[in-house]
């Protein structure tokens, strides 16, 4: 009898473990809020800058347990992408980014090194992840810095340089070739992060 008794609290300890457990493993997952800004500058043999503007930014960002960033996945369409001075420049940017035919473009993380965090509360990190534009996916690896704000939100900042030419893009030209762009673009990103949003 206690034979059986014994047998039937194991079996039943061993349920109840394997049924906790991912939910002690689970992530929070916080959603991109609208307030969130994304900024490409470029040049051309006219000015010697040009700005557009992410218009509209999709994703989630999942932390684990310990509250470090584990999953990130960024979705901007690419007609968001807006001058916000020129419908020219915009056609142009849309042409460049072959819209018609890939309307996204996406940013998923890989992994996370480098992390550390400050007296302060701001954290750094080093963020390597698959960034795909009109089909095309390259890694990159991006320095991001991080604060975790008073009302629960995230904020995450940073820069990254690329060339158009990586992706299989051809710089925009406009007015017959009287205005040509650079290959060489900087992103600059603010995104925050809000929990159950």
């Amino acid at each position: 009898m206690t034979h059986s008794v014994s047998i039937r609290s194991i079996t039943c300890l061993l349920a109840f473990v394997v049924l906790a457990a991912p939910i002690y493993a689970q992530t929070a997952e916080y959603t991109i809020v609208t307030e969130s800004s994304m900024q490409v500058d470029g040049t051309s043999n006219q000015t010697p800058e040009w700005s557009v503007y992410a218009t509209e930014i999709q994703g989630s960002v999942g932390l684990n347990e310990e509250g470090m960033v584990e999953s990130v996945r960024l979705v901007v369409p690419s007609k968001m992408m807006k001058s916000k001075k020129s419908p020219i420049m915009d056609r142009g940017m849309y042409g460049a980014l072959k819209a018609d035919e890939y309307p996204d473009i996406v940013y998923e993380l890989a992994s996370v090194s480098d992390y550390a965090v400050s007296d302060d509360g701001t954290f750094t990190l080093s963020a390597t992840g698959n960034l795909t534009i009109a089909a095309t996916t390259n890694e990159i690896v991006v320095p991001v810095e991080g604060i975790h704000q008073e009302d629960g939100h995230i904020l995450f900042s940073g820069t990254h340089s690329l060339l158009m030419t990586d992706y299989g893009l051809k710089p925009p030209s406009l007015m017959f070739g009287a205005y040509r762009t650079g290959d060489e673009l900087t992103v600059s990103f603010e995104l925050i992060a809000g929990p159950g949003e």
